[in-house]
């Protein structure tokens, strides 16, 4: 029997759930994430996330065409990722949120001992981060898969992909808590339930990804992910790929640790964020 996953997951500034909220619609902010069986929508885990300091100043950049305050650190200069422009290079296209990231940092041994994460705060690139990709140099990825693998690092030993794309196009979807859809006529409507507007798009994790890392590394027995964030970047093509420049986090995620002993193991992981 396949061990595959999907995840829901949502992102928030705070966690703010309770009872009385499941029956109210989603505001802005708010996030909803969704751990799932792979290939299907049937949840295993519902949870919230929560936007971290360089995702709101990213926001209130777009949100008041405001230039930015802080120069956080970008996850290109501290990785020195193949291909990578200085921080402060004009972006030739919109920066936006377009790749994830996972991590080992958000829990301690025991499930239960799950860290909350920190406003001022990401996945530590030299600590936490796990390469999605970790290839040797007579076996780099294909061409079709570098169009889903990034933050690529070679080096005379492995070939590291930390970063990865979603596994479908975000969509925006609006609709009344009963579950009626909103139209072009929203405000001619007589429903007076409460509404909601968000966007979905799906993270995938494969039997593939990670376990070479591990193997590499400490050993497969400590093949496990306890951290998951959304990143922004904008990006430049070069030699036939896109090379994403200045990726920093938008969100983060700490969960229970997921074990991925297990070699035919995935997880999908649907992300809901509201507006």
């Amino acid at each position: 029997m396949s061990n595959n996953k999907v995840k829901f997951l949502t992102d928030s500034t705070k966690r703010i759930y309770d009872t009385a909220d499941l029956f109210k619609g989603k505001k802005t902010g708010d996030t909803e994430i969704l751990f799932c069986k792979l290939g299907t929508k049937d949840p295993i885990a519902v949870t919230h996330n929560r936007v971290v300091i360089a995702g709101s100043q990213t926001t209130a950049m777009k949100h008041f065409d405001l230039p930015e305050l802080i120069a956080f650190p970008t996850y290109n200069d501290d990785l020195t990722l193949d291909n990578s422009k200085p921080h402060g290079t004009v972006p030739i296209n919109v920066p936006k949120i377009c790749l994830f990231a996972c991590g080992t940092g958000g829990c301690g041994s025991i499930n239960s001992q799950v860290y909350p994460e920190k406003y001022v705060g990401r996945i530590n690139p030299l600590t936490e981060l796990v390469p999605f990709r970790y290839q040797l140099p007579n076996d780099d990825l294909t061409a079709e898969q570098r169009l889903k693998y990034f933050g690529r690092k070679a080096t005379s030993e492995r070939i590291a992909y930390y970063f990865k794309g979603f596994e479908t196009n975000p969509e925006m979807h609006a609709r009344y808590v009963d579950g009626t859809l909103i139209d072009n006529h929203a405000y001619e409507s007589t429903n007076t339930s409460d509404a909601e507007f968000y966007v979905e798009m799906s993270l995938r994790i494969t039997k593939d990804d990670f376990r070479d890392y591990f193997r590499a590394t400490t050993g497969i027995n400590d093949a496990r992910v306890n951290s998951v964030s959304l990143l922004t970047a904008w990006y430049d093509e070069s030699g036939g790929y896109k090379w994403y420049q200045d990726i920093i986090p938008m969100t983060q995620l700490n969960i229970p640790n997921e074990a991925l002993i297990d070699l035919t193991k995935g997880i999908d992981i649907i992300y809901h964020i509201y507006y």
